[in-house]
């Protein structure tokens, strides 16, 4: 999403959004929703003003009105795609991938070049089940200068959960390379190796993305899973008793543990 529409709002708007960034930008995001609010109040069809504050909203979890705003913004200014690929992107966040296509598909009608829309169709897509239009999307996406590192990710997720274990792994090595920096790169190449049965490989991956900051439950209980195959009972438990209270359930009766991965991505 992109908070700043200065390029199509008017002279008496760019005081407002000056304002507005400043606060958001430092991170207080109650103080730009307000400014922005009491500008809405004086004109309700400040389109720039709307995109704004939907950002704002989106930015704060309240997708129900960062939706209406930016539907509102699309209204106003249904050429804008900014506003198109902000609203689509809040739909995608909030759940709504058919109507984030929808959005998506119309910033590409006009700007079929454009590597961050077709990167967020192809999540669209993936979270619809349609793998092969996704690593479409995706691929198309990376055939432009300085492809990012999220984009091999997130075309390396749609391989893996369409069967293509060897072009997924492919994908997470150059993410990887691109950016070590990325739990979700190394999770994911850490069910691939154990679904491989790389079990010390698969070991040392999830401890880098729980390292990095993974601490859902699924990868503790993955490599809960590696550690019991790999013998290490122990460490394994530790493992589950994690995942247990983060809610990954079948990891709470530990002598019912069984080796299976948990392919959730």
């Amino acid at each position: 999403m992109s908070l700043n529409s200065r390029d199509s709002a008017p002279d008496h708007t760019s005081e407002t959004l000056t304002q507005g960034q400043n606060l958001y930008y430092s991170g207080r995001l109650n103080e730009a929703e307000e400014v922005f609010s009491k500008a809405l109040q004086k004109n309700p069809s400040q389109h720039a003003i709307l995109n704004a504050r939907g950002y704002v909203y989106a930015k704060r979890g309240k997708w129900d009105q960062a939706i209406k705003d930016l539907t509102q913004a699309v209204k106003l200014a249904p050429q804008n795609s900014r506003y198109l690929e902000n609203l689509g992107t809040a739909y995608l966040e909030a759940g709504h991938p058919q109507k984030a296509l929808e959005y998506f598909s119309l910033v590409l009608e006009s700007a079929s070049d454009s590597p961050q829309a077709l990167n967020h169709r192809g999540l669209a897509f993936s979270q619809l089940g349609q793998y092969q239009d996704a690593i479409q999307d995706f691929s198309k996406a990376l055939t432009f200068d300085n492809p990012m590192a999220e984009i091999y990710l997130n075309r390396a997720v749609a391989y893996l959960k369409s069967g293509a274990r060897e072009a997924a792994k492919k994908d997470l090595d150059q993410t990887i390379r691109l950016n070590s920096s990325l739990h979700q790169a190394f999770q994911s190449r850490g069910l691939l190796e154990l679904m491989n049965g790389e079990i010390e490989a698969a070991i040392q991956d999830f401890t880098r993305a729980i390292h990095l900051g993974a601490d859902g439950g699924l990868v503790h209980y993955n490599r809960g899973v590696a550690l019991t195959m790999a013998g290490d009972e122990g460490h394994a438990q530790e493992e589950y008793d994690l995942a247990c209270q983060r809610h990954i359930y079948q990891a709470c009766d530990h002598s019912g543990i069984q080796t299976q991965v948990h392919l959730q991505l």
